[in-house]
């Protein structure tokens, strides 16, 4: 009996739905190894290296070559060209294929900077952002901690803070005995800080006409105060992820409405807008 051609096509769709699934379930396994890589990329500065390329794709060797000779061993550009691999898969690099130098028989990988990968470019001239400072954060040992213990905040009904539970203070208490994450942290904001207001400069339309505008837990000037006890008046006000938790948010939502003489439409949240 003949089998039907539309039922052997269903099957290979199938077949090729669960394949993909199971390499995404994969992925997810491994997501600890691709920040690893990442941050390799950061603190090498290897997006800076290639992105000094100028648009041309460069190999392992010759990005392996620009690092510092305290690096330098026989097997670092085999090395380093498997991470590049991994930041490609990644989309953090593109990657293509030319004649090795050395050997005009044999092929080898040249790698470029992405559309992604341009944000982890420290000097990038195109003003895009910088979010390098971001990913070494959440990979600040602290900060993991933290993170490793992420259960006690869904599971443990007297956890409201989980930095807290794993440190015995507060996030913003340990900044201040931990100088080199405070450092971090606030570079880490700063650069964030830029990305999303360029962003929504260019988007937002609502801060024509308006004479005040309080950016609440900011950092741009500085008025004295707690902002969870009071927020100065103003025709708007931003919040630009100052907020960390259910209660906080109801708290401050409802102290900036008060400010505003309860005209919500003056009132942005960020990283919430959408170009609509």
């Amino acid at each position: 009996m003949a089998l039907d051609p539309k039922q052997n096509l269903v099957h290979h769709h199938e077949e090729e739905g669960e394949d993909s699934s199971f390499l995404s379930a994969m992925n997810m396994c491994f997501t600890h190894i691709h920040s690893a890589a990442l941050n390799f990329g950061i603190d090498h500065k290897i997006f800076d290296i290639i992105a000094k390329a100028n648009g041309r794709h460069v190999s392992a060797i010759e990005v392996a070559s620009q690092l510092q000779s305290s690096l330098q061993h026989q097997d670092l550009a085999f090395r380093l060209d498997r991470v590049l691999r991994l930041l490609a898969t990644q989309s953090l690099l593109t990657c293509s294929y030319g004649v090795n130098s050395g050997d005009d028989t044999q092929r080898e990988r040249l790698y470029g900077i992405s559309p992604i990968g341009k944000f982890f470019v420290s000097d990038n001239e195109n003003t895009s952002g910088f979010v390098a400072f971001m990913s070494s954060l959440m990979g600040y040992p602290a900060l993991v901690d933290a993170w490793l213990n992420f259960k006690n905040a869904i599971i443990d009904k007297d956890t409201d803070d989980l930095y807290k539970k794993v440190h015995g203070i507060p996030l913003y208490q340990y900044l201040e005995k931990d100088q080199k994450l405070n450092n971090l942290f606030n570079k880490a904001m700063e650069n964030l800080s830029f990305i999303m207001m360029r962003r929504t400069l260019e988007v937002y339309k609502g801060f024509e006409g308006i004479s005040t505008l309080v950016d609440v837990g900011g950092g741009i000037e500085h008025v004295g105060g707690d902002m969870f006890a009071d927020v100065p008046k103003s025709d708007a006000i931003i919040l630009k992820v100052s907020v960390r938790n259910e209660k906080e948010v109801r708290k401050s939502l409802s102290l900036c409405a008060n400010a505003l003489d309860f005209q919500p439409s003056n009132l942005l949240a960020l990283p919430s807008i959408k170009e609509s």
